[in-house]
């Protein structure tokens, strides 16, 4: 995993899969156009992310985060279900093509429903590019392909991806930007401000401007310096603007006491994001119902690394009960270490 310096670690496969969860439609239209134009949405869909597990698991190949498993309704002439099984790729795998033909049959044979494979390949290796996977033996024969995209590819256009409306042409210029920068904090913070002003400038709903932006700070990380130093600058742009989208009168408040140096050793400011994230996290997930006892909690959390953990359960818990559960055992297994 690549890392910046002050040891912050890029994390791209979350982003992808919350990403992929808040906004499914638009990354079809936006990566798979004529596989959404067969799609019948006004049937809506189902995201499978307990039949996902299962096929892992019999599949013992290892789990990948950045996929998901959705069925979604035909526009042909008799509708039927349809199994779409999306994967991004952060990094070459050589693997990568069984693993795709596995999934796909092991999904099948589960659903006994069509299949439909697809991969966002999201690495730095324009030679890489698998979009098949083919096995010969004794004139038995397999030849499995699936529709790929190559991230890469928009990486000339990102001031064209920058005037799209479309939420998935956001995060891919975050993406390239986030690749691209691993090694130049910097040039990160350049890119991370040009991409979080344009989302000022869409015209896009209150709750669009806090899911990307989210989105867009959870893959564009930055060392602490830069960070307290993006935050003013969103603090004064929002009040020059009279847009308090991101910021808030909180968030202020504890930003100018960490600049005076009352944190107590602790940067109060990360940690005010961090449950900020996972509580809007929350909401996005579980339409806004987020018990009372566990917001509570969440804004007694002191551990950074715990609400990054239970950041990542947000994501992968099929409900708000299981996500209560994941609580209760990540706090259980801190208690045991400490």
């Amino acid at each position: 995993m690549n890392t910046l310096e002050n040891n912050i670690a890029d994390d791209y496969d979350s982003p992808w899969k919350e990403g992929m969860e808040l906004y499914f439609k638009e990354l079809m239209l936006f990566f798979f156009p004529d596989i959404a134009a067969g799609i019948a949405w006004d049937r809506g869909y189902q995201f499978l992310d307990k039949e996902l597990q299962q096929v892992v698991r019999d599949a013992e190949i290892g789990r990948k985060h950045a996929d998901k498993l959705v069925k979604v309704w035909s526009l042909e002439d008799e509708p039927f279900h349809v199994m779409i099984h999306i994967e991004v790729q952060s990094d070459k795998d050589r693997d990568f093509a069984r693993r795709m033909y596995i999934y796909n049959y092991r999904i099948f044979d589960k659903s006994y429903r069509p299949v439909t494979s697809l991969a966002i390949l999201a690495d730095e290796i324009d030679s890489w590019r698998p979009d098949a996977y083919t096995s010969e033996q004794w004139g038995c024969k397999i030849n499995f392909e699936f529709p790929m995209v190559k991230l890469m590819d928009y990486a000339e256009n990102i001031d064209s991806l920058l005037e799209q409306t479309n939420p998935f042409a956001i995060i891919t210029a975050a993406h390239l930007k986030t690749k691209a920068t691993k090694d130049n904090p910097q040039e990160r913070y350049t890119w991370k401000w040009t991409i979080t002003r344009a989302l000022y400038e869409k015209g896009l709903s209150t709750k669009d401007i806090l899911n990307l932006y989210r989105l867009v700070d959870w893959l564009m990380m930055l060392p602490d310096e830069l960070t307290k130093k993006f935050t003013q600058n969103l603090i004064a742009y929002e009040e020059e603007k009279k847009m308090p989208y991101i910021t808030s009168a909180e968030r202020i408040g504890i930003e100018k006491g960490r600049l005076e140096g009352r944190s107590e050793g602790l940067d109060l400011g990360q940690l005010f994001n961090a449950r900020e994230m996972l509580l809007e996290a929350l909401d996005a997930r579980f339409s806004s119902n987020t018990p009372a006892d566990i917001k509570k909690q969440i804004q007694a959390l002191n551990n950074k690394l715990m609400l990054k953990r239970l950041l990542r359960s947000t994501i992968e818990s099929k409900d708000i009960e299981e996500f209560r559960q994941a609580m209760k055992d990540l706090a259980s297994e801190t208690e045991s270490t400490e």
